[in-house]
Order: C-alpha cells, then sequence, then structure tokens
C-alpha cells in the first residue's frame, strides 16, 4: 500500500487522557476473557480519556505498518561503535598475550620447545588458545561475528536519515492521542533525530520534498486515494491518505512542462535578437537555470546532471548556429 499512498498527520486539540494504572504485579484476566459478554462500540470520548488503554501498541504498530515511511527506528550509532571497539579490544589483549608468549618461547636462553605442534605445545599456550577460540566462538554466536557485526554496521550507515516530515508525522500521532497512547519514555526514540533512520527508504526528488511541505498541497482532495484502508474511529479525523502515484505524475508533467519550454523559449528568443552578446547572455541564463533544474527537480547524480546540461548547451549553441546562418548581424 505505501507504494501507492502517502499519509499526511494532522495535530488537533484532544482533552487530557487519564494516566494509565500501574501494572506491576497486576493478575492476568487471560481465563476470564472467553466469559465475557459482547460490549457496544467505543465512544470517541472513551477513546480520548484512555488511549493508553483502548488504543496502545496495538494501534501504534497499525499505524506504523500502514505507510513504510513511518518505520523509523534508532541506529543506535554511538553505542554500535563501542560495542564493536569493546569487541576488537578483548581480542587484542588476547592476541598480546599470545605474542608474548610466542617471543618468550623463541628466545635463545630459554629451553627448547616445539613451536610448531599444537598437540605438543606448552600448557600456558594451549590454555591460551582455548580462551581464544572460545572469545571468538562466543562474538560469532552471540554478534554473528565481529567481521560480521562490522559489516552489519556499515550497512546500516548506508540507510539514510529519516526525513523530518516524517518524523514530524509519527510526533503528532502521538499528540493527537494525548501523548499517552504510549507510554511517554518509549516515544523518546523519537527525539534523537540525527540517529533514527528509516528502514524502507524512500528516494524523492528535492522538488517533491518541497510540495510535500506544504500542508494545503499534501491534503488537496486532487491527491485522495481511492485505495485508502478504512481508519479507525480514533484516527479518522487527523489522518489523511493520498495518492503516491497521483503526485509523482503531476511532477511529471510539471518537469516535462518545464523542460519544453526550456527548449523552446531560447530558439525563439535567439531568433529575435541581433547582436551576439546578447545571444550568449541569454543561453547563458537558459544554461545556468537548466542546472539548476536538473539538481533540484530530479534525483540525478552530479555527473548525470553535468552530462545533460553540456547536452542541453549544445542544443542552444545549434540554436544560436541557426540564427547565425540566417542573417543575424554576427
Amino acid at each position: 500500500m505505501s507504494n501507492q499512498t502517502d499519509i499526511s498527520i494532522e495535530l488537533q486539540t484532544s482533552t487530557q487522557p487519564s494516566s494509565p494504572p500501574s501494572t506491576n504485579g497486576g493478575s492476568s484476566i487471560r481465563s476470564s476473557i472467553p466469559s465475557l459478554p459482547p460490549e457496544p462500540p467505543l465512544t470517541p470520548e472513551e477513546i480520548e480519556k484512555k488511549p493508553w488503554k483502548y488504543i496502545g501498541y496495538r494501534g501504534y504498530s497499525d499505524f506504523i505498518a500502514s505507510e513504510n515511511d513511518f518505520y523509523i527506528v534508532r541506529r543506535f550509532a554511538a553505542l554500535n561503535t563501542r560495542a564493536a571497539l569493546a569487541l576488537q579490544d578483548k581480542v587484542s589483549v588476547l592476541e598480546e598475550q599470545l605474542e608474548d608468549l610466542d617471543r618468550t618461547y623463541s628466545r635463545r636462553d630459554t629451553v627448547d620447545v616445539h613451536n610448531g605442534s599444537f598437540r605438543d605445545d606448552q600448557e600456558e599456550r594451549s590454555e591460551l588458545m582455548s580462551e581464544i577460540i572460545e572469545a571468538l566462538t562466543k562474538y560469532t554466536d552471540g554478534m554473528t561475528g565481529l567481521d560480521a557485526f562490522i559489516l552489519q554496521q556499515a550497512e546500516l550507515k548506508k540507510l539514510p536519515q529519516a526525513a523530518r516530515q516524517d518524523l514530524e508525522s509519527v510526533q503528532n500521532w502521538h499528540f493527537n492521542h494525548g501523548g499517552q497512547a504510549i507510554a511517554p519514555e518509549e516515544q523518546q526514540y523519537l527525539t534523537h533525530s540525527l540517529d533514527v533512520f528509516s528502514v524502507v527508504p524512500r528516494e524523492k526528488t528535492p522538488l517533491r520534498r518541497l510540495l510535500d511541505r506544504s500542508r494545503t498541497f499534501r491534503i488537496s482532495s486532487l491527491w485522495k486515494s481511492d485505495e485508502a484502508p478504512s481508519l479507525p474511529l480514533y484516527d479518522q479525523d487527523v489522518i489523511t491518505y493520498t495518492s503516491d502515484k497521483r503526485i509523482d505524475r503531476f511532477v511529471t508533467v510539471l518537469i516535462v512542462g518545464i523542460g519544453t519550454v526550456m527548449l523552446l523559449a531560447p530558439m525563439w528568443i535567439l531568433q529575435a535578437l541581433d547582436r551576439s552578446v546578447l545571444k550568449l547572455a541569454v543561453i547563458t541564463v537558459f544554461v545556468v537555470v537548466f542546472l539548476g533544474l536538473v539538481s533540484y527537480a530530479t534525483v540525478a547524480k552530479p555527473f548525470e546532471t553535468l552530462a545533460a546540461t553540456a547536452a542541453y548547451s549544445a542544443v542552444l549553441m545549434v540554436f544560436l548556429q541557426l540564427g547565425s546562418s540566417t542573417g543575424g548581424n554576427v
């Protein structure tokens, strides 16, 4: 669904919810659930008063799962780095001890020992090797191996930081439920804006991100999704589903329209000018504008942007030559 729809979370003013009760030492009611009679549907007032009871992690999980952009978690960059350094140091200490033993057993003034056999090795070195094997095995079982752990962190580093708008949308959801649907301390991961990332990142052009910042643009009826799922009672007034396909189609048409103008306008302008200096000035302006548009409206890489700009410049130079050959004063 998230490939075709987007979600906009708007703020609303709600009544102050009650505080959740303590669950420490609470008795289980599981055995009495089957005998409970059916009850009437919950009212908005009841949900608003006790969101921690009627929404909780069930509602929060449904909300997060409804849109890939909201699947935001922490990467724990500092902790993972510290853990990797600790694992590295433990192995390094054992490595240094082994090197010290090897140097000791290789000295001229020591008793001759066989340094080329595991079976007839010295007891001290044999015990140290057992410690090294045990440590490496523990890392392999518990951390999927030190090397694998490092590679895993490298892959996490490649994932982009969560978009500000997506982070604000999740925070708005909590605000709309009085900040009590989920325990406040368990919402704190959202405050680490530099450490959170999107598990399923979606690449958007700078132009699309700019348009998404506009509340009027996001909630426009033009983008309303026909495939939006039914929303629970407590989210019907604050969540708006929009069609990504429609927005992307609009952005595509907009870019094509601007590109057409960028091709046709200089041709007519150059034809109307007589002086070479003015023609070069027009070409310079259009090349700079084209470079900015390609950089801002697409996700092209820098060298791809320069290649497209060079091709556009060549087209304008052809226009210039055509204008000169038709009798312009050069």
